[in-house]
């Protein structure tokens, strides 16, 4: 064999190391945006390209989702109310359009029409209070779904005072539009978290990674869960956003029949292939409690943990043998 031969071979090993070795190695970030703090890693050779990718498009959707923002289109919608429709995104059309048929999948567990009872409480301000029986059934006089008017490129709420509120999908749904990133650019592995929405992606479609369930009372967490590539991973807990009055609790999660915080329960999470869906389920759980919760699972072909006011932890069949309960 001669010298040429070999040198040639021996590059080729060698670049074969390098091409495995980079493949190996990790990049992470933590990024703020959608109103939470969002850990971006990802491995393989392209892990820095693809993580700007990430960035920017996390950022892109919120500039249209963001109702904080008075120049996002739903705050254009919010502020076009019972005035005249709004020309949107492509992606702001797709995600309300996917809202729109949840609300009646979930028969009215989720409604992104909440947003005025969610005004009255406080939760857009930060000035927590209890409003009184006749502010909350006003404003649930404006959350009629069928008030939301969607054409091919607008969309229109017939009333004045009307609002939408896309914090109970939006997460998910850049979730999704992530997964796709990942594939399209064939990233060796990713975990994306997106305060409490969890995306699991690998390279190897058998890969299992192990997913932490918050404890809803203390530090650390009360449940791990194995779960395979590919999956999406939604917790909503009592616990994100509250305010207690008279030693009640009352959460950011409402529910959208009466007005009120839900309390049936006090975490629940979603398991699915599908992250928008997966973060209206954990949601929509919330609000149903246990039982309700069992089911919507089971119509959506998802997994489901629950723990209840005691810390009972319940969960679907399917995860027998998947889930650890952690000392606490």
């Amino acid at each position: 064999m001669n010298r040429k031969l070999i040198s040639i071979i021996f590059l080729a090993l060698a670049l074969l190391f390098f091409v495995f070795y980079f493949a190996k190695l990790s990049y992470s970030v933590e990024i703020y945006s959608m109103n939470t703090v969002i850990d971006i890693k990802v491995w393989g050779i392209n892990r820095y390209k693809v993580v700007s990718e990430i960035e920017n498009e996390i950022n892109r959707l919120n500039l249209l989702f963001d109702d904080f923002n008075p120049n996002s289109e739903v705050s254009k919608i919010n502020n076009n109310a019972g005035i005249k429709p709004v020309d949107v995104s492509p992606e702001t059309l797709d995600v309300i359009k996917k809202a729109k048929e949840m609300y009646f999948k979930t028969d009215g567990s989720f409604n992104i029409m909440i947003a005025p009872v969610i005004k009255i409480w406080g939760f857009k301000s930060g000035d927590f209070r209890i409003p009184s029986d006749n502010e909350i059934s006003s404003a649930l006089k404006l959350t009629d779904i069928n008030d939301l008017e969607i054409s091919a490129s607008k969309i229109f709420l017939k009333r004045s005072g009307e609002a939408i509120d896309l914090g109970g999908i939006a997460k998910g749904y850049s979730l999704d539009k992530i997964k796709e990133i990942l594939t399209k650019n064939r990233v060796e592995k990713a975990i994306i978290n997106m305060g409490g929405n969890v995306l699991v992606y690998s390279k190897n479609p058998d890969e299992i990674f192990k997913i932490g369930i918050k404890h809803p009372r203390s530090n650390g967490v009360i449940a791990v869960v194995q779960v395979k590539s590919g999956s999406f991973v939604a917790t909503s807990g009592d616990y994100e956003r509250f305010f207690e009055y008279d030693g009640a609790r009352y959460c950011h999660i409402f529910d959208p029949k009466i007005g009120r915080p839900a309390s049936k329960v006090i975490s629940t999470t979603s398991i699915t292939d599908v992250g928008y869906i997966g973060d209206i389920l954990s949601t929509a759980m919330f609000v149903e409690g246990r039982d309700g919760a069992f089911k919507l699972a089971k119509e959506f072909n998802a997994e489901a943990v629950v723990i209840d006011k005691n810390l009972n932890i319940f969960y679907t069949d399917n995860l027998k043998g998947l889930i650890t309960l952690e000392n606490w």
